[in-house]
C-alpha cells in the first residue's frame, strides 16, 4: 500500500505546514504519513485529508504490486 499524500498535496499547491494547519495536525504527523513512516492512519484522519484535498480515499491509498 502506498500513500500518495505528497502528490495530492502538491497538486493542490499546499505546503506540509499549510495542510497540517488546515487539518489541525502536527507537521510531524503529516511528514510521517508522507514518508511512509506512519504505522496506521485513523479513518477520521483519512476522511479529513480527503476533504481538504478534494479527493477520494482510493486516490490517497493505492495498492502497489510488489515483486514476487
Amino acid at each position: 500500500m502506498e500513500v500518495r499524500l505528497k502528490q495530492l498535496r502538491e497538486d493542490k499547491g499546499l505546503s506540509q505546514n499549510a495542510l497540517a494547519r488546515q487539518l489541525e495536525m502536527s507537521l510531524a504527523n503529516i511528514q510521517k504519513i508522507e514518508y511512509g513512516k506512519a504505522k496506521s492512519i485513523p479513518l477520521d484522519t483519512l476522511e479529513k485529508i480527503c476533504l481538504a484535498l478534494d479527493c477520494e480515499i482510493g486516490d490517497l491509498l493505492v495498492i502497489v504490486e510488489r515483486g514476487k
